[in-house]
């Protein structure tokens, strides 16, 4: 039997997630199935009974709820029990910490309302891009708009924990500075649309780049962290513009940058190109969310890369689920079990000592986060896990 390093009794501050539904009563098997891919919903539906992902988590949810294997089991039984049974699965999972990014999706269920469903502190990461989008109506001169998304952005960071950008989804991570000239001429257009009925969706290249590098600026003076989308993700993505090392000239430029840089998603395919930037740049932390949970055991290889080069203090666990307070707690415990297994890998190979692997552990399970985002410590109910 190949080494574990055993992580089931370490605390978990889960560092990118996202909301609840506002009514998980009425999950559907098919709003179920398109919260396991990343496909466009419902367009995967017939595929995802065929992933590992969907697997592990009906195994998993029927054996948390004491049900039968099956879709509609699962379900029924989840609807008798009620959203209480959900919400205390985090306190037995040790679960003691949620960062959620409240930008996505629209209709999700409020942190004040999940302050009051879950035991888990939550705590806010502030998208810019939906910022920014909120600010079009408005029509300001693009001066006064650049001026007030600042402002914003200043107020939000009093009581967010981090800023996030999904700029990979939307331009890509190639950013530089534009003309003042474009910059108004790409707000213009957008402003337009927005009066025109259209979408706010933010796609001009010389806007983004510039919101961008405002919550850069905005980051290092608040000593918020910014939390960057990388790797794979929804099908609009361009996966060639989402790749981290584009982000170098931030890093290595004539004036680099003093933000703390979160690469988001393990990178994911883009491992190794994380692992070295978190190497090599004293700025560059990288989560593990996203990739855990659709790779399952897949994504022990790609840990151990990453723990064999990048320094375990950069290296920090999340999930980027949501919507069902359960499935945060399962893709918990897989975290713990693949980085325990990759843990495992590198202590039988005298990569590192049975208790430096498992300090490396808890850092990345929950300390890294609690010191990165500055969160207060844990709280006591999560002192022990329940047998």
């Amino acid at each position: 039997m190949p080494r574990v390093v055993d992580l089931r009794d370490l605390p978990v501050v889960d560092g990118h997630c996202h909301p609840l539904l506002p009514d998980a009563r009425a999950l559907s098997a098919e709003k179920l199935l398109d919260l396991l891919s990343e496909g466009r919903p419902g367009s995967m539906a017939a595929h995802v009974p065929h992933t590992g992902y969907f697997a592990r988590a009906l195994r998993d949810l029927a054996r948390l709820y004491r049900a039968e294997p099956t879709l509609d089991a699962v379900l029924a039984r989840r609807a008798a029990l009620g959203p209480e049974a959900a919400g205390r699965v985090l306190g037995e999972r040790l679960v003691t910490g949620l960062l959620v990014d409240t930008g996505y999706p629209p209709d999700a269920m409020s942190l004040e309302e999940m302050r009051q469903h879950l035991p888990s502190p939550i705590h806010e990461v502030f998208r810019i891009e939906t910022c920014a989008q909120a600010m079009l109506e408005a029509a300001l001169p693009c001066a006064a708009f650049l001026a007030a998304f600042r402002q914003r952005l200043q107020a939000a960071a009093e009581t967010a924990v981090a800023l996030k950008t999904i700029i990979a989804y939307r331009s890509g991570l190639a950013i530089r500075p534009w003309p003042r000239a474009d910059v108004a001429e790409a707000y213009g257009t957008a402003a337009a649309r927005v009066r025109g009925g259209g979408s706010p969706r933010l796609t001009e290249k010389p806007l983004l780049d510039t919101l961008f590098l405002a919550a850069l600026e905005v980051a290092a003076e608040t000593e918020r962290p910014l939390q960057i989308h990388t790797g794979f993700g929804d099908p609009d993505i361009d996966l060639l513009q989402a790749n981290p090392l584009l982000l170098r000239p931030l890093l290595e430029g004539s004036h680099p940058t003093a933000a703390r840089l979160v690469l988001l998603h393990m990178a994911y395919p883009y491992v190794r190109e994380a692992a070295f930037m978190a190497a090599v740049w004293p700025q560059v932390s990288v989560d593990l969310s996203l990739a855990i949970p659709f790779l399952g055991p897949g994504a022990v290889p790609p840990l151990i890369e990453l723990l064999s080069l990048a320094p375990a203090s950069k290296l920090l666990y999340g999930s980027d689920v949501g919507a069902l307070p359960e499935l945060l707690a399962v893709v918990a415990d897989w975290g713990r079990a693949a980085l325990g297994e990759a843990l495992g890998w590198l202590v039988e190979r005298g990569g590192l000592g049975e208790e430096e692997a498992r300090e490396a552990g808890g850092r990345i399970l929950s300390g890294n986060a609690r010191a990165l985002y500055r969160l207060p410590a844990a709280t006591s109910w999560a002192a022990a896990r329940p047998g």
